[in-house]
């Protein structure tokens, strides 16, 4: 029987798929007004831990986010390896691929439990600097991927690769 507390409280993310990340950061500046942007890159070493569907696989990613009041947008452009970005792209096309959401009642071991507990496997994981994250397998029933993270109450997220258009 599945548990009836609800998994997540808030949506923190929305998470882009992008083929070209520079573009896209013009179009969502340009249109939406959103930004600064602060771009990082997920690649060894700072990222590690990468798991696709439970195997070890190196991959990498270019990500973008800013905030639009308590919700942050994440623009991703995959780099290198088999990534589930590439997949959606594949099936797809550019867009939305995933919300992350949070809930301040469990620690992030036990919302990946709660997930699985749901019928809902990790597709993807990886840990950036401390900060842990999982996509889980919801497209089929939920028509979109679920996206969690976790990181230590002391965690900082790092300075910025770069920024755009230009440090505030």
């Amino acid at each position: 029987m599945i548990e009836s507390m609800q998994l997540f409280e808030e949506v923190t993310q929305v998470g882009i798929v992008v083929r070209d990340l520079k573009s896209a950061l013009a179009q969502y500046s340009e249109r939406l007004g959103l930004g600064p942007w602060r771009i990082y890159r997920y690649a060894p070493p700072r990222l590690t831990e990468t798991r696709i569907r439970g195997q070890e696989i190196p991959y990498s990613m270019d990500t973008a986010i800013c905030w639009s009041g308590k919700v942050m947008w994440e623009l991703i452009e995959s780099l290198e390896g088999p990534t589930i970005y590439e997949e959606f792209l594949e099936a797809h096309g550019e867009g939305i691929h995933h919300v992350q959401v949070g809930h301040t009642g469990l620690d992030y071991d036990a919302h990946v439990k709660s997930f699985a507990d749901r019928g809902c496997p990790i597709l993807m994981e990886g840990n950036f600097e401390g900060a842990r994250f999982a996509y889980f397998d919801t497209e089929s029933p939920l028509k979109t991927i679920i996206e969690i993270r976790g990181a230590p109450e002391d965690w900082t997220r790092p300075e910025p690769d770069w920024w755009y258009p230009a440090a505030p």
